[in-house]
Order: C-alpha cells, then sequence, then structure tokens
C-alpha cells in the first residue's frame, strides 16, 4: 500500500512490539486502523466531489454547444454538412447581371464625360495701368464696433472698529498697565 515490502513491515512490527508492548499493542493496531479508516473515507469523499466538479464541467461544456445548436437555424448546420467550402451554393448563384442577360437590357446606363474646357488665358494678360498693384499685406477685416461693456463696480463694505473688549488669558496679563 505504501511502497512497503514484507520484511520492512515485519521489522516495523517487531519495533512497535518491543516499543509499546504486548498489553498495548491491540489496542494501538485498532486506533491506527481507525485512522486509516478515516483517511480513506476523507480521500473517496475528496475523489467523489471532484468526479462531481469534473461531471458538471462537462455538462457546462455540453449545455453551451447545446445552446450554441439551438440558436442557429437547422439550414445553416445541413449546409455545413452538404456543402462546408460553398462550392455549391456559388454553383447554384444567379450571376451578378441576370437581369441584363434574359431582358437585354442594360442595368447601368453608361456616364459621357463632358468636352475638355480650354485653359484660361487670364495669367498671361497684362494688369491695367490705371489700377495699383496688389500687396501681400492683407486686407483688414471690417469688423463691427460695439461699445465697450460696462465695468461693474464693487461695493465696499464699511469697517468697523473693534469695540475694546477685555483680553483673557495670558494676553490679559501682558496689556495690564
Amino acid at each position: 500500500m505504501f511502497g512497503f515490502s514484507w520484511s520492512e513491515i515485519l521489522i516495523i512490527g517487531a519495533i512497535a512490539l518491543v516499543v509499546i508492548g504486548p498489553n498495548d499493542l491491540p489496542r494501538a493496531m485498532k486506533t491506527a486502523a481507525r485512522w486509516m479508516s478515516a483517511g480513506r473515507k476523507l480521500a473517496r469523499e475528496f475523489q467523489s466531489h471532484v468526479d462531481d466538479l469534473v461531471r458538471e464541467a462537462e455538462l457546462d461544456e455540453l449545455r453551451e454547444q447545446a445552446r450554441k445548436l439551438a440558436m442557429t437555424p437547422l439550414s445553416e448546420h445541413i449546409e455545413n454538412v452538404v456543402d462546408p467550402d460553398r462550392e455549391i451554393a456559388k454553383g447554384l448563384a444567379a450571376p451578378d447581371n441576370l437581369h441584363e442577360l434574359l431582358t437585354g437590357v442594360q442595368t447601368v446606363t453608361p456616364v459621357e464625360e463632358p468636352p475638355a474646357l480650354p485653359p484660361l488665358a487670364i495669367a498671361n494678360e497684362p494688369l491695367p495701368s490705371n489700377e495699383p498693384l496688389p500687396s501681400n499685406e492683407p486686407l483688414p477685416a471690417e469688423e463691427p464696433q460695439l461699445p465697450p461693456p460696462p465695468k461693474p463696480q464693487a461695493k465696499r463694505k464699511p469697517k468697523t472698529v473693534a469695540a475694546e473688549t477685555p483680553l483673557k488669558g495670558a494676553d490679559a496679563t501682558d496689556t495690564a498697565p
């Protein structure tokens, strides 16, 4: 059980017989057996709890998979099984220009480009002599003149002269005449 051979168990028994004595040895063996059975019981309980946790975890995973399967439509599951690469769906899909093929009418009307405009000749013409040359300074923008807002005036409270009060404590002795 603990990796002891029969010879080692025999040596441990002989030492216990000498140390404990022949009268108390049966009682010591019963106590050791009770401890061992209590230890085994605890180990079984622990193992059963661990097994329950594993089962619950597996059940939770299965429940989650069942929820995912229930959320997606059945037709999608069948399509995934029958055509995982979607090759059949691509082959059965209608072409983009199906209406054009069936009716012969173009669905998109071509757009004509406008004719090209001739280049402007304004850049090569000289300026009239009666106009002043433009300067690089920006023209001042006219801003509406608003009257300045009135300045708020703070009201001052008159200072009150503190009434002479008798001093208390240590200050009273310092100022006494």
